[in-house]
């Protein structure tokens, strides 16, 4: 029947390749397609700044790495289906009804594209790393700037949240704000931490939630 020019016609696809890609995490696709959301909806253009708390360090790795992963992925699959489309008119002599998928496709590259282009603009984004004032912490922030620094993704800034207050008549507080102070002189001497603009926030006695609460800390934070 011909399957040989099939094989030959798509052999540099490397389709083992493709098939055996792990897909990213379901909840990365979905921050990505929020995104896209912020991005194209009317509703949402009042808004001066858009803030996306993310997942730990993995999870926003794969995040970065989400789009130029699934442009790639989408690049392929045109490609197949383009190559499908010419074997199919070699082996019947005859040009097989063309639908929509592939625009559909197009479509999608070029948005994903526009997130890349995002996450890259140290213009419109801007990536702020929080941690907290422990050696481990600090050790896989610095770690996470690298690879950040690697995705050429925009970092200005590094929180230190629930720093401990001063205190006096708490032996047990003196001790673990020591160590924090220890930690935190740490971030001073990292070669991928030490260059960001530091930003301490005090561990408070209550949850931080609702707008009086929230510019509190921010006023505090920022100031």
């Amino acid at each position: 029947m011909g399957l040989g020019v099939v094989a030959d016609q798509l052999g540099d696809l490397n389709l083992e390749e493709l098939l055996h890609t792990p897909p990213p995490g379901t909840d990365e696709i979905i921050a990505i397609a929020k995104v896209m959301q912020f991005l194209e909806s009317e509703e949402y253009s009042m808004f001066s700044r858009i803030v996306f708390d993310t997942a730990p360090t993995g999870h926003t790795l794969r995040l970065l790495s989400l789009p130029d992963f699934l442009d790639g992925s989408i690049g392929k699959l045109m490609k197949m289906k383009m190559k499908l489309g010419s074997v199919f008119k070699s082996l019947l002599g005859k040009e097989q009804p063309q639908n929509n998928p592939l625009d559909k496709l197009e479509k999608l590259k070029e948005r994903v594209a526009k997130i890349r282009d995002l996450f890259h603009n140290s213009d419109t984004t801007e990536f702020i790393i929080v941690t907290i004032p422990t050696v481990m912490a600090i050790s896989e922030s610095s770690r996470l700037h690298a690879s950040l620094k690697n995705e050429s993704v925009p970092v200005k800034r590094l929180i230190v949240n629930q720093v401990l207050p001063p205190t006096t008549g708490c032996k047990f507080c003196s001790m673990k704000l020591k160590d924090q102070m220890r930690a935190i002189e740490t971030i001073h001497n990292d070669s991928e931490l030490g260059g960001l603009r530091l930003c301490q926030a005090s561990l408070v006695d209550m949850e931080i939630r609702g707008v009086p609460a929230l510019t509190f800390m921010g006023d505090k934070l920022w100031r």
